[in-house]
């Protein structure tokens, strides 16, 4: 069985994945500095958030649920379980995924571009455009480990990848509701 802490510590690939992690925090961090500092500027437009995001973020966090339910089936061996929340966690990304374009697209209705003159909805478009970059990797390797859980290629040697690929999930729903809250409230005050 792969073990996720060696008798030195970290393992070497969790240690990277926390390093990539980091990195992207700060990346989105410069963002959203950038943001904030560019606020005040006279082509800044207050426009509203589409409920849309909101319910994604419920979404992505039910798919974080989903996730962890499969871990738990597939640290006891209920691979069966493990498969069903895995096709679980992948469907509700990619319905995640659908509702952002969704989103996208109704402020498109509205007159609100990514190329405005409006640098809000710019960067709007900017933070939630990323995060669904970071998103799309995200659902590669849920398809992945869902195609090995389909295909009953999975047993306990993997539960160091399944960990990391736990962590990369997660971290993107901590990520989105951090954008989201802070887009909400950047748009109220």
């Amino acid at each position: 069985m792969a073990s996720v802490m060696t008798g030195r510590g970290v393992h070497p690939k969790e240690l990277m994945m926390w390093l990539y992690l980091a990195s992207t925090g700060m990346l989105f961090a410069g963002f959203t500095s950038a943001y904030l500092v560019q606020r005040f500027h006279e082509f800044w437009k207050v426009f509203t958030i589409p409920p849309i995001f909101w319910v994604n973020t419920g979404v992505l966090l039910l798919s974080s649920v989903a996730f962890s339910v499969g871990r738990r089936a597939f640290m006891q061996g209920d691979y069966q379980k493990f498969r069903y929340a895995l096709m679980a966690t992948l469907l509700l990304g990619v319905l995640f995924l659908l509702g952002q374009v969704v989103g996208w697209q109704l402020l498109v209705r509205e007159g609100l571009f990514l190329a405005g003159n409006h640098k809000a909805v710019s960067y709007f478009y900017v933070l939630t455009g990323l995060h669904a970059v970071h998103l799309v990797v995200g659902l590669i390797v849920m398809g992945y480990w869902t195609w090995r859980a389909l295909r009953y290629r999975v047993g306990p040697d993997q539960a160091l990848g399944l960990r990391l690929a736990g962590l990369f999930w997660h971290a993107l729903d901590v990520l989105w509701v951090y954008l989201v809250v802070f887009l909400q409230l950047n748009q109220l005050f």
